[in-house]
């Protein structure tokens, strides 16, 4: 499982839990009332433990928020052409590589994850027969080379890794 799906469903359980717990907070109150009484004065009389809850669940919120913001922030690389910096979409790379393999495979998508690493360095994650002969593999590795350098003007080095079944 990837990072990203693991922190939207802890997001999501968090959230789930907190809805349960309130109502069924609300649905117990009419029945404790020492609880009741507890909660009372926890309200009229805060002191420390308030201001350590409130600043825990803050903390948390903060924590969760900077991670999802960061897990779907746009991923770009950044590219010199002629003295200016072209920053291109981690998208555009997936679709230039995708319109080569439909050539190859008009019946699959062998593309299983693009990864940009810092602003320079392509990472592609592909998914292809295993029949198919060496030399296949790396006439596919120069192809995508020329193609990225055709399209897209990307001459650095780039990393093509083979994988059976990657999520």
């Amino acid at each position: 499982m990837r990072v990203g799906n693991i922190l939207f469903s802890a997001v999501h359980f968090f959230v789930i839990f907190l809805i349960f717990a309130v109502g069924a907070m609300f649905l117990a109150l009419p029945y404790a009332d020492y609880f009741r009484i507890q909660l009372i004065n926890l309200l009229l009389h805060p002191a420390e433990n308030c201001l350590m809850i409130g600043g825990g669940i803050m903390g948390f919120g903060a924590l969760l928020f900077t991670l999802l913001y960061v897990m779907n922030r746009r991923r770009f690389f950044q590219l010199e052409m002629k003295g200016a910096k072209i920053e291109i979409e981690e998208k555009v790379i997936r679709d230039s590589v995708s319109t080569y393999f439909k050539e190859l495979f008009p019946e699959d998508d062998p593309i299983k994850n693009v990864v940009v690493k810092g602003k320079s360095m392509v990472e592609l994650f592909l998914s292809l027969p295993h029949e198919k002969e060496e030399e296949f593999y790396e006439q596919v590795e120069e192809e995508l080379g020329a193609l990225l350098a055709r399209r897209l003007g990307y001459h650095s080095p780039f990393s093509v890794t083979f994988v059976e079944n990657y999520k």
